[in-house]
């Protein structure tokens, strides 16, 4: 592969997300019961039929049996600034997806050439399928890079139709960072993001596929903001709201429609408190071979809900 076409690569989908959890059982429960995700099971999993999902980490599935989400249960030490202990990230990785092996050698180049620390180690999600790209990004992020898994095959472990909802798709993820701008430079050059939409020194959209964005960065104190996943279409959401009622989920915002992006959406928070974001007609985009330049919002209540109302998270300041 040429050199040029080293700068080229870039990633093409967000492919799952990891999150610390105390309960591992608690969200496994709720993702199932309220989403209609599906408890994914690997070899080890098989292996050990009597063990107890609070002593596992596991992952979810969509409908399509394409992975997602991944509980990992917290195992880090209690940090302390001396007086009481230290928030920390629930953020335990996300996994991003090229199309081919050459797409991942290039990429690695790519990243070695730009100073980047790269170890290969064991997927997450299947350590038995061979080993992934781990990096971080700028706020010390853990980052898993692999192949992505052929769609054909993913459709084809599909559980079949169900009456309940549940989502159609991992759509993106939102993250609070310290470092905007060295944040969105990392995405962007490293690894091949598009910018969408700026909200001036606040907010990032950024773009890896025709997806209005997989990834969103708020300035802040470092940490998750919401995981978004896709609904079918905008009436889908009212029976969204019927069902998180029914489970006792109250909604924390929405429905509403989103200025950048320009997509309906309603949120809800899950045992952890970590947000849901449930979205549906985003923008999409198709400049394979053309360069848009990115859309700049000059205020907060437009770029977040044209149609108004923002929670009290939204309407205070962003950390500048």
């Amino acid at each position: 592969m040429s050199n040029q076409q080293i700068q080229k690569v870039k990633v093409k989908r967000l492919a799952h997300v990891g999150l610390w959890t105390t309960d591992v059982a608690a969200q496994v429960r709720f993702y199932h019961q309220v989403l209609g995700l599906d408890l994914h099971t690997t070899a080890a999993l098989q292996a050990e039929r009597d063990l107890e999902l609070d002593e596992a980490n596991v992952f979810l599935d969509l409908r399509s049996g394409e992975q997602c989400l991944g509980f990992f249960n917290e195992t880090r030490p209690t940090a302390s600034n001396g007086r009481k202990p230290v928030p920390r990230s629930q953020v335990h990785h996300l996994s991003l997806a090229v199309d081919s092996d050459a797409e991942l050698a290039a990429l690695a180049a790519r990243l070695k050439m730009a100073g980047h620390e790269l170890t290969l180690q064991p997927r997450a999600n299947d350590p038995e399928q061979g080993d992934t790209l781990w990096l971080n990004d700028p706020d010390g992020n853990l980052l898993e890079i692999g192949v992505a898994v052929d769609d054909m095959f993913a459709h084809s472990t599909s559980r079949g139709y169900s009456a309940r909802l549940s989502p159609v798709a991992l759509q993106h993820v939102a993250l609070y960072t310290g470092r905007l701008e060295e944040m969105v430079e990392f995405y962007t050059d490293a690894l091949g993001f598009d910018i969408s939409d700026w909200l001036l020194r606040e907010s990032a959209w950024l773009r890896c596929n025709s997806n209005h964005h997989s990834l969103m960065l708020t300035q802040g104190t470092s940490g998750i903001d919401h995981v978004g996943f896709a609904a079918t279409n905008g009436p889908e959401l009212l029976h969204w709201a019927d069902q998180l009622s029914m489970h006792q989920a109250p909604l924390l915002w929405g429905p509403g429609r989103h200025g950048a992006g320009n997509d309906l959406f309603l949120r809800f928070a899950d045992p952890d408190g970590v947000h849901i974001e449930l979205s549906a007609e985003l923008q999409q985009y198709f400049d394979r071979d053309v360069t848009i330049p990115p859309r700049l919002w000059h205020t907060r209540a437009t770029a977040l809900n044209l149609w108004g109302g923002l929670p009290s998270w939204a309407r205070e300041e962003a950390h500048v």
